[in-house]
C-alpha cells in the first residue's frame, strides 16, 4: 500500500506541473521523456508488487523492497526523490550527459548532440576529400619527384656530345673542286666567317640555303652567318654570292654527331674588296691562302707532324715558329717588317702566318712599336747541349 500511495502522489505531482510545461517549447519531446520515466517505475497499482520468488509481496515486503527501488529506494541516495518542482536528480543543470529537467534542457541536449554529429560528419568529409586530393604520403611524393627527375634527365640528355672544332679552310674557285663541308650538330650553333686572302672580311651580297637548317644571314655588308640544325640527320647546301665576285661560292652543310664546327673561317684565295695593303712590298711578294696547305695548318695551330718547332726569344707566347723543308713558318699576331716573306695568311682574329727562308733575326711591329725577335735553329740548341 505504501508503494501504491507513493506512485499515486508522484503521478499527481507530474500531472499538476504539466500545464506549466505545456506552455514551453519542446512539449512533445518532454512528454516522450516523461512516458519513458513512467515506464521505468514498474507496476504502480493492483494486487501488490510481485516478489522475487514469484508471489505477491505484503505491505511490509513492499516497504523493504522499496529501499532497492530505483525511484524511491533510500539505499540509492538522490534516486528516490520524485521528479517535479523542487525535486533534485543526481545530475542537474541540463549539461550534456545529464538527465534533463525541463524542455529547455532537453532541447539544449538535443542541439548539442546535433552539433557534435555535424562536426563529426564535417571532419570525416574533410578527411575523405583530403585523401582523394592528396592520396600520396610525403615520402611517396618525394620518391615520385625523384623518379620524375631521373626520367627527365635521361630523356633530355643528348645521345652524344660532339667534339667542338675551330678551323680555317680555303675555298676552291675551281669548277672541278670539292665544296667545303660545314659540320653542324643539334643543340649547337656554327659560326661561318668569309675572309679574303689577306684576312680581311669579304662581304656577302646574298645567299640561298636548302635543307633542315636554321641559318641566320648576315646584316648588309656582313661576312658572318650562323647555322643551327633542325634535325639530327640532315644534309643541305649553301649557294653564296660575294661582293665584287662573279663566280658563286657553294658549301655543303651536314649534321653530325661526332664533332661540330664551332667556328669555321672560310678563306677565298684572292684579295677582296676590303683587302689589306701590305706595309712594305717586295718583289715576288704573295698573299696567298690555300696554295700552301702547311701554312693553313700552322694558322690553325696544328702544324704538320714532321714540322720542327723552333725557339723564339724577344716576344711573348703569342708568337711561335716552325721549320719544315728548309722554310720557316712564323705564326704571330704582330706584323712582320723584316725580312721579306714569300707568302702570308691571316685569320679573322688577326693571327698571321708568314713563310720565309731561314732568318736568325726578325723585326716585328706591335701596334707601331718595333720588336726584335731571335729565332734559334734546332742545331744550335743541340750544340749548346753538347758543350
Amino acid at each position: 500500500m505504501g508503494r501504491l500511495l507513493f506512485c499515486t502522489v508522484v503521478l499527481a505531482m507530474i500531472s499538476l506541473h504539466t500545464p506549466a510545461f505545456a506552455q514551453e517549447k519542446g512539449l512533445d519531446e518532454f512528454e516522450a521523456f516523461r512516458n519513458k520515466l513512467n515506464a521505468n517505475k514498474g507496476p504502480a497499482a493492483g494486487g501488490g508488487a510481485p516478489s522475487k520468488s514469484g508471489g505477491t509481496m505484503s505491505p511490509d515486503d513492499e516497504e523493504e523492497d522499496a529501499s532497492l527501488d530505483p525511484i524511491a529506494g533510500s539505499k540509492n541516495p538522490g534516486m528516490g526523490l520524485p521528479v517535479g518542482a523542487g525535486a533534485a536528480t543526481p545530475a542537474t543543470g541540463g549539461g550534456y550527459g545529464a538527465t534533463p529537467q525541463t524542455p529547455e534542457e532537453l532541447q539544449a541536449m538535443m542541439e548539442q548532440e546535433q552539433e557534435d554529429a555535424r562536426r563529426k560528419i564535417e571532419e570525416q568529409t574533410f578527411n575523405q576529400a583530403l585523401k582523394q586530393l592528396l592520396p600520396l604520403q610525403p615520402n611517396q611524393i618525394r620518391k615520385t619527384l625523384e623518379t620524375f627527375r631521373m626520367s627527365r634527365e635521361a630523356a633530355e640528355t643528348p645521345i652524344t656530345v660532339p667534339e667542338p672544332k675551330l678551323e680555317v679552310q680555303t675555298a676552291s674557285l675551281d669548277p672541278s673542286g670539292t665544296p667545303i663541308v660545314i659540320k653542324v650538330a643539334p643543340g649547337n650553333v656554327t659560326s661561318v666567317t668569309i675572309l679574303d686572302a689577306t684576312g680581311a672580311p669579304w662581304p656577302i651580297q646574298d645567299m640561298v640555303t636548302a635543307g633542315p637548317f636554321s641559318i641566320m644571314a648576315p646584316e648588309e655588308g656582313g661576312n658572318v652567318l650562323r647555322i643551327t640544325p633542325a634535325t639530327a640527320h640532315g644534309v643541305g647546301n649553301i649557294s653564296m654570292r660575294l661582293v665584287d665576285m662573279i663566280t658563286p661560292v657553294t658549301f655543303r652543310v651536314q649534321t653530325g654527331m661526332d664533332w661540330v664546327h664551332y667556328r669555321l673561317d672560310i678563306r677565298i684565295p684572292k684579295p677582296g674588296p676590303l683587302a689589306k695593303t701590305p706595309i712594305i712590298e717586295y718583289g715576288g711578294l704573295k698573299a696567298v691562302a690555300g696554295k700552301d696547305e702547311q701554312m693553313v695548318g700552322v694558322l690553325d695551330g696544328t702544324p704538320p707532324v714532321d714540322a720542327e718547332k723552333l725557339t723564339i726569344e724577344g716576344v711573348d707566347g703569342r708568337t711561335s715558329a716552325w721549320e719544315l723543308d728548309g722554310r720557316t713558318y712564323l705564326r704571330t699576331p704582330l706584323t712582320l717588317l723584316s725580312p721579306g716573306w714569300d707568302a702570308s695568311v691571316t685569320s679573322a682574329d688577326g693571327m698571321n702566318v708568314y713563310a720565309l727562308g731561314r732568318a736568325p733575326v726578325v723585326l716585328l711591329s706591335d701596334e707601331g712599336r718595333m720588336v726584335k725577335a731571335h729565332i734559334i735553329p734546332s742545331e744550335d740548341l743541340t750544340d749548346e747541349v753538347t758543350q
